[in-house]
């Protein structure tokens, strides 16, 4: 991540497609086939578009030419005789919007600063993940300790209340933190960054496994012993991600 730009893009472009891959994969016991091989093109073409527009060249170009291979699911259907034609397609480009996306925001979201502040160290990105681990290490051993009452019970039994609160403090902490490192945003800037990584991580945790549990499966995949697959590891970043873009964004209009 550190290293230079072009590190920064092809590992998280690894991650993201290999993460897309996993989704698909998730529906392989199930009447529903998502069509893997155009969904990982198009999911290529949507991250190659976001590199596009960090370096100023025309992303537009790299997003069009996924046209004819979205036209090209819809025509896949109609040979592929499956049981359920829409979903597959839905699936196929949902996962494109649940997977590549987010990555491709969280890239976009250093290009923000690197523009407002002349720096390519990547702090939001660092920022970001310290914020999401210790939201998930002060949530486990808070809500281990005292937990209570049930945060979700319905979606995942072991999440409570005072799990939450727990994170929350711990990434407050790093949001305190970065701000002593970091000197590209103010301190509001980075408390704010870090209460949206807890409620948004928190709600990207539980969405994940609303999507396991509905499938009856464990874990995502088995790449990362100890952890499960990708979607496993990341997947408090699938929903906080954009929402940190976005932050940026309104923050930058109104300061």
């Amino acid at each position: 991540m550190w290293y230079s730009f072009a590190t920064f893009a092809a590992l998280f472009a690894v991650i993201s497609l290999i993460g897309l891959n996993e989704f698909y994969g998730l529906f392989k016991n199930s009447v529903i086939q998502p069509n893997r091989i155009l969904g990982l093109l198009i999911g290529a073409l949507a991250y190659c578009s976001f590199i596009a527009y960090t370096l100023d060249h025309n992303y537009m170009a790299w997003a069009s030419l996924s046209i004819p291979l979205v036209v090209c699911i819809f025509i896949a259907e109609l040979y592929r005789k499956t049981d359920q034609p829409f979903t597959n397609i839905a699936l196929t480009i949902s996962g494109i919007g649940y997977v590549i996306l987010p990555f491709g925001f969280l890239l976009v979201a250093n290009y923000e600063e690197m523009a407002t502040f002349s720096t390519r160290k990547f702090d939001i990105a660092f920022a970001f993940f310290f914020m999401l681990w210790a939201n998930d290490t002060g949530a486990y051993f808070s809500g281990t300790k005292y937990g209570k009452h049930k945060l979700f019970e319905r979606i995942s039994p072991k999440k409570s209340w005072e799990g939450f609160i727990g994170g929350a403090i711990a990434a407050l902490i790093i949001g305190f933190v970065c701000h002593s490192i970091f000197q590209s945003y103010t301190l509001v800037f980075w408390l704010l960054m870090a209460l949206t990584v807890v409620i948004f991580g928190t709600l990207g945790d539980l969405a994940e496994s609303m999507l396991k549990r509905s499938l009856g499966i464990k874990d995502s995949g088995t790449i990362l012993p100890g952890h499960g697959g990708i979607l496993d590891r990341f997947d408090g970043l699938l929903l906080a991600a954009p929402m940190v873009y976005f932050l940026i964004k309104v923050y930058s209009a109104l300061s």
